[in-house]
């Protein structure tokens, strides 16, 4: 049986955390250059991509626009940058909203095996969250493709109603609060600055960094607890670490 204390809640960014972000994301971001190049009739692939945060050459995603902000972020920073080839407001307003899609044509493949991993944490009387940035639609599509959509307790997206984005703690402190979890009583995992800030800023047990995404220990190192090359040790973590420090700091 778990301690009052135990951790009894996992809050998982999706995109680098649970699911390959290039493989996902990539085919996604070419598709937009294409697109907001033929309706500009303009070479504006470049400064879409360095909006981005994506390098073509090396098929890398880093910290960015993608990475980091919503649909409706994501498509406000490609407007601003439509804007320095010298379009209108109102002329980047409609291009963005067509060619910037909502679903990725990319692949969802699991980071690690997420059956195993959330049954593990099941077994340890620990449930299961995510949040994303992502859209509902593709998200509950990707999250039935994994097979793993009966193992999560509450799931928030980026274009749900009412939400405050990450890093904001809004998205951290509703979820504890629908799955009856104490703050402290719960860990947030992500692979960038805005999943673990809202972690911190929301007062969780900790913020763990997986290497498996877009951040590395350095980007991740300023709201970061704990360190993993992808999720599936994290139940070890939780058991042996997190646990353990967090006994250890009552004294």
């Amino acid at each position: 049986m778990a301690n009052s204390k135990d951790v009894k809640c996992v809050i998982f960014d999706k995109d680098g955390t649970l699911v390959d972000f290039h493989k996902m994301w990539l085919p996604w971001a070419v598709d937009t250059v294409r697109l907001c190049e033929a309706a500009t009739k303009m070479p504006v692939g470049s400064a879409v991509y360095k909006t981005l945060g994506v390098d073509p050459h090396l098929g890398k995603v880093s910290m960015g626009a993608l990475a980091e902000k919503t649909l409706d972020g994501i498509r406000a920073d490609v407007a601003t940058t439509l804007q320095q080839f010298g379009f209108h407001s109102t002329h980047t307003e409609k291009i963005v909203k067509t060619c910037v899609p909502e679903a990725s044509p990319g692949l969802a493949a699991p980071v690690c095996d997420l059956d195993i991993l959330f049954r593990e944490l099941k077994e340890m009387d620990i449930k299961i969250a995510l949040c994303t940035a992502d859209s509902r639609r593709a998200t509950e599509e990707q999250m039935q493709i994994l097979g793993i959509e009966h193992m999560l307790d509450d799931v928030v997206c980026g274009n749900d109603k009412g939400i405050i984005p990450k890093p904001s703690p809004h998205c951290a402190i509703q979820i504890c609060k629908r799955l009856g979890v104490e703050l402290d009583e719960a860990v947030m995992v992500g692979d960038t600055i805005a999943d673990l800030k809202m972690g911190r800023v929301a007062g969780l047990r900790a913020s763990v960094a997986v290497l498996s995404g877009v951040g590395t220990r350095e980007t991740l190192s300023e709201y970061t607890d704990y360190y993993l090359d992808d999720a599936s040790t994290l139940p070890s973590l939780i058991r042996d670490e997190i646990h353990q420090d967090f006994y250890n700091k009552r004294g």
